[in-house]
């Protein structure tokens, strides 16, 4: 089987329908069906079954689907090469990096990118979600946790630290607290641990709603010092040394890692971190 046979296959098992196959790969539902037909004379065996009006794989399709998935890397290095190679310092690149850091560290200091480079073309992907650099959906990721598998280079970049801050009259007793499914993050660890930790008063999402909910005096939290350190009304309440870090790690694929306006752009990030390092670490003298 062929990439051009693979691909619808692999289009439909992600998608579970004709339709939404069709508009992924901006074809119409006809040529979904018929290379689906073609996909299954190839193999001689059915590769889908339709189960509550939508295609489910069988375990052959499961298996074709996810060989497909290497060969559709293959073909986004095989087209990333080719441009990547004439690129040289010009054009885009994509940076993944969680929303509240986009907006409060990186989106102010990409001045000084396009100063040195105005050849480059930054996008600024806000997303909770780590994004998969081995498909390039993005060139450069900032991640709080080293990947531990996938073919990808990393580095550290710096460590963020969290302290407790409070409105600055420290009337605030109660706790708030980022949503449950983020309880095995550091600070929520520290938290848990402290008289109160485990009853918030409120739980939000991110950095942004927690100096929200602090600066409507609606309780204390544990946030990053970058953030929160400069913000008129609020007081550390923890002391000098921060209570948790989080790891900050640059990541690329890592056969982008050499592409010249990759690497200037990773280059530069942790060239900036570490400028910067002192006031995200959090540490106070």
């Amino acid at each position: 089987m062929d990439w051009d046979l693979a691909r619808f296959v692999l289009a439909l098992a992600r998608h579970g329908t004709a339709s939404a196959a069709a508009q992924a790969l901006g074809v119409d539902q006809t040529t979904v069906s018929r290379r689906m037909a073609a996909a299954e004379a190839v193999l001689g065996t059915p590769l889908f079954e339709r189960v509550d009006r939508r295609f489910r794989p069988t375990p052959v399709g499961a298996a074709v689907a996810a060989e497909a998935e290497t060969m559709e890397r293959a073909a986004i290095a095989i087209q990333h090469a080719a441009h990547d190679r004439d690129a040289a310092l010009s054009g885009p690149v994509t940076i993944s990096v969680l929303p509240g850091f986009a907006a409060a560290w990186l989106v102010p200091r990409l001045g000084d990118l396009r100063r040195r480079h105005p050849g480059l073309r930054p996008t600024v992907l806000s997303t909770d979600i780590n994004t998969d650099l081995e498909r390039r959906d993005a060139d450069i990721a900032l991640r709080q946790a080293r990947p531990r598998s996938g073919d990808l280079a990393a580095r550290l970049g710096v460590r963020i630290g969290h302290a407790v801050y409070g409105p600055e009259d420290g009337a605030a007793q109660d706790w708030i607290a980022l949503e449950p499914a983020l309880d095995a993050t550091p600070q929520m660890v520290w938290l848990r641990d402290q008289p109160g930790g485990t009853d918030p008063v409120l739980r939000v999402t991110g950095g942004a709603e927690l100096l929200a909910a602090v600066r409507a005096g609606l309780g204390r939290a544990v946030m990053p010092c970058y953030l929160a350190e400069a913000v008129p009304g609020l007081r550390r309440l923890s002391g000098p040394i921060p209570v948790a870090s989080r790891e900050l790690w640059i990541v690329v694929p890592a056969p982008a890692r050499d592409v010249p306006r990759i690497r200037v752009v990773a280059d530069w990030l942790a060239a900036t971190l570490a400028e910067d390092r002192v006031r995200l670490e959090g540490v106070q003298a």
